[in-house]
């Protein structure tokens, strides 16, 4: 169940206004935390200028990037740029000593660089995802990854978007978006054979509002988003995901499990006004 009354949260002159003066870091009080290549998942990160700063700051200077085994899908061209997809997979055996650390996909053009970082266990058994995220321009999107052998994998796919979506999405005033209370649908085989690796679903109805549109009486609408969301079963996350306010609306993820055992899979959303929202579904391993 959610919980009580969401706490204020700044506002977007307030954001550009850190940003311009240089401010490293701007959180909400108790969220404070360097981002040192550590994301803050229930928090707030560090405002970025541009994407390079974030690529920098996770993996340091003159880090040499490999190209083959990382794999961006995304269309070369979309009218839309509101609800855009996107497949992520990197090659790996998905065991202990070959499986990524981390994966962020971030933007050349978008008006905040973040889009998405995701975290797969060795119990995935694949490390993939399918989404959906925003463009607001034509633009370059990286992805950048390290695998637990020390390597760092980097893809660049450049993307022609005819309309822009980042600030234009959503509708309604402060008091209908922090009203709005979202729903849950997860789907897992209710069967597996043991070893197979089984496709997992989620989606969560959210506004994903960016913070950077204004309601019909001209006030900027705080932002409002899902930051993290995380499967496990029993006590292992297998995925992870960090979003960022350029994840479409209704956050939607297509990832995978390695069925090992039987037993539920557990779902949490992190709304960053406070909430959390969690499902669950089973699967019998035979």
């Amino acid at each position: 169940m959610p919980e009580p009354t969401p706490p204020a949260l700044p506002t977007r002159r307030t954001l550009l206004r850190f940003a311009a003066a240089g401010v490293a870091t701007l959180a909400a009080p108790g969220l404070l935390r360097a981002n040192q290549g550590v994301t803050d998942l229930e928090g707030f990160d560090s405002v970025w200028r541009d994407a390079d700063t974030i690529i920098e700051a996770n993996f340091g200077r003159g880090v040499v990037f490999e190209h083959a085994g990382l794999h961006l899908d995304i269309p070369d061209h979309v009218d839309t740029g509101s609800s855009v997809p996107c497949t992520i997979r990197i090659d790996a055996a998905m065991t202990p000593e070959d499986c990524p650390v981390v994966a962020h996909l971030v933007s050349y053009g978008n008006p905040t660089p973040q889009i998405l970082s995701v975290w797969f266990a060795p119990e995935a058994g694949r490390a993939e995802v399918s989404t959906r995220i925003r463009l607001e321009q034509s633009q370059r999107v990286t992805l950048i990854a390290q695998m637990r052998d020390g390597r760092h994998l980097r893809a660049d796919r450049d993307v022609s978007v005819s309309f822009g979506a980042c600030a234009q999405i959503g509708s309604g005033s402060n008091d209908d978006v922090f009203a709005f209370q979202p729903e849950a649908r997860v789907s897992v085989p209710p069967r597996a054979a043991k070893g197979e690796i089984v496709a997992v679903r989620a989606v969560i109805s959210h506004p994903m509002e960016t913070g950077l549109r204004k309601s019909a009486t001209d006030e900027w609408v705080r932002q409002r988003i899902i930051s993290s969301f995380g499967a496990r079963q029993g006590a292992v996350e297998f995925f992870k995901a960090r979003l960022y306010p350029a994840m479409a609306t209704n956050p939607y993820f297509l990832f995978h499990l390695r069925a090992e055992g039987s037993g539920p899979i557990d779902f949490k959303w992190f709304d960053m006004t406070g909430p959390s929202y969690r499902a669950q579904a089973g699967l019998v391993v035979s």
